[in-house]
């Protein structure tokens, strides 16, 4: 995580301001300067947005029953009050239009009030505009995903209302007015939130930061649980692992109490292990039910997007929301850049017959992502003790598109090898024409990138090899590249930057499984694929059976036209020697 200055302006601002009030956190809005006193009440907006909801509650009065569950909850709890008689004559303040989200694939409430921030009268600014957005503190998914797999006893869990656990400074109330009424047929009131809330351009900064602030507190009494809560926390989600029961069921135990003394609850707790599921019965830990599976009919378990079978240990993909929304058969471009993108056609406008044949041909292929499932722990059944571990990586490129895809390589200490698919990383090739000795050195450096953040992010000691099927990719990696012409030289400059080229190898174009990325596949077809999900068959056998790696470059005008054309002055130096007589 980088900083900039201003970041770190904001953050510093947070640390002096934030407390802890009667066991809560209570925090300041990150108001830019001036913008407080700046910003105009946008009151008349937010009165016809809720007449509008109004009239849909008459409509639907089962939603305005639910609503009205919601908001009763958030009077009982103190997350809302009424905003006093003097408040509201006062010019300031801030009004949030508000609609419900539905979710079916919840499994506590299936309705979510979403409040708009970034609402505002014609030609003044809104909420949003007047705040920081502040530094995003939260882990990278990718590699918070990468170390979720390296973990064979993995467990999740979920803060209750995160964001309003945390209040909001009394200054700030005033900004978070909306209009509700317990009645559709008499005038509405004000009320207004007491707590951060869901809808504003800070909101996830502010529990990110908060809950820093707070661990911060642990770093000697919990010191490994407070390592792995910076690094495991994603918004309100709890992701990590253990490599043993013993140590998932200390660290559970160290989380709760962390967060209890924050006034916050982790709940819905979820693990792959059926004796640490056993072990938090016994003491008291609040599970959620953990046999949801892929063909399973309840909501699946969501692990960043990802649908995760507990009981199999999978992860899946679930594209049950994407393939309800591509019912609706929309076929402009205006509908189909809301999955994917196009080509310069205007935005309501039917696709041309060869695009809208493509675009049906895709969307009857997307069930099949339910067939994809990859094991959530990279060593599998695996109760052998690992003698080695190596990450293999492999980059490919055709016109269309380039990529790379990385494996884990491991030998036993029975000497069998086995090998797992880690990630894999794909680009659609630029709009610019490349040559494809190009494109294959740009795949390449994808490889180098990708493979520099994996073992960061792993933290395995082992050896990583890199494999390229383009002899003139493998030429300009091995080579000088202040030979070469810029486009090449800069390139080829980081992939020696963050690898050996003497880790560079070439292999035959049908052992290369990254050509599965830059030529494009079904995702039946790819589930099925024993080439992509285990690498070629010789990386199970020992380098000796692997392909000459380091290749002789027959040809050294292979790629002359790449090479740097300059002048060479070429200067005698003569000396003069004494003769020696002896």
């Amino acid at each position: 995580m980088t900083l900039g200055n201003g970041d770190e302006e904001i953050l510093s601002e947070f640390d002096k301001s934030v407390n802890f009030v009667d066991g809560r956190y209570r925090v300041n809005l990150p108001w830019k300067p001036g913008m407080r006193e700046a910003l105009q009440n946008n009151k008349t907006v937010a009165r016809k947005r809720f007449e509008g909801l109004v009239r849909r509650f008459k409509c639907d009065h089962e939603l305005f029953c639910e609503y009205k569950d919601v908001i009763d909850d958030y009077v009982r709890e103190g997350i809302v009050e009424r905003t006093s008689c003097d408040s509201l004559l006062d010019s300031q303040g801030f009004y949030l239009p508000h609609h419900a989200v539905i979710h079916s694939d919840k499994t506590t409430s299936h309705i979510r009030i979403v409040f708009d921030g970034s609402a505002h009268e014609d030609g003044q600014s809104s909420l949003n505009q007047s705040l920081y957005t502040g530094p995003n503190l939260h882990p990278n998914i990718l590699e918070l995903l990468l170390c979720f797999r390296k973990s064979p006893v993995a467990f999740t869990a979920d803060v209750k209302s995160a964001f309003l656990q945390i209040e909001l400074d009394f200054r700030d109330r005033d900004f978070t007015r909306f209009f509700w009424t317990d009645n559709l047929n008499k005038e509405p009131y004000v009320l207004n939130f007491t707590r951060v809330l869901f809808g504003l351009r800070p909101s996830p900064y502010l529990l990110a930061a908060t809950l820093k602030h707070h661990f911060k507190k642990y770093r000697e009494q919990y010191s490994h649980t407070f390592e792995l809560l910076n690094s495991s926390i994603y918004v309100d989600d709890l992701i990590c692992g253990q490599n043993d029961v013993p140590d998932a069921l200390r660290t559970t135990l160290e989380c709760l109490q962390i967060f209890s003394d924050a006034g916050m609850l982790l709940r819905k707790w979820r693990s792959n292990s059926k004796q640490l599921n056993l072990l938090w019965q016994q003491e008291g830990v609040k599970t959620e039910s953990s046999e949801t599976s892929a063909i399973d009919l309840r909501p699946p378990t969501k692990v960043l997007g990802l649908a995760w079978d507990p009981e199999n240990d999978l992860i899946y993909f679930d594209p049950k929301d994407l393939l309800k929304f591509m019912s609706r058969r929309g076929e402009s471009k205006r509908f189909i850049l809301r999955t994917l993108d196009s080509r310069s056609v205007e935005w309501d406008s039917e696709l041309p017959p060869k695009l809208r044949h493509k675009w049906q041909q895709w969307s009857s292929e997307a069930e099949g992502l339910t067939e994809i499932k990859i094991p959530q722990f990279y060593l599998g059944n695996i109760d052998q003790e690992i003698f080695k571990c190596e990450i293999h990586c492999f980059s490919d490129s055709s016109k269309s598109a380039y990529g790379t895809i990385l494996y884990l390589r491991f030998v036993t200490c029975n000497n069998e090898i086995e090998t797992s698919f880690i990630c894999s990383k794909g680009r659609v090739a630029p709009l610019k024409s490349l040559t494809l000795p190009r494109l294959e050195l740009t795949a390449a450096l994808l490889s180098a990138r990708l493979a520099k953040q994996v073992s960061s992010c792993l933290k395995f000691d082992a050896n990583v090899y890199y494999w390229t099927d383009s002899l003139i990719s493998y030429y300009w990696i091995r080579g000088d590249s202040s030979a070469f012409k810029p486009y090449i030289k800069n390139r080829v400059q980081e992939i020696q930057l963050l690898s050996d080229p003497m880790q560079w190898g070439h292999c035959p174009g049908k052992d290369n499984p990254a050509d599965l990325l830059s030529r494009g596949t079904s995702a039946v077809k790819l589930a099925q694929n024993e080439l992509w999900w285990h690498g070629p068959p010789w990386l199970k056998l020992t380098p000796d059976h692997w392909p000459n790696r380091h290749r002789d470059i027959l040809d050294s005008e292979l790629c002359s036209e790449e090479l740097e054309h300059r002048s060479s002055v070429h200067v005698a130096v003569t000396q003069q020697r004494k003769l020696l007589l002896t």
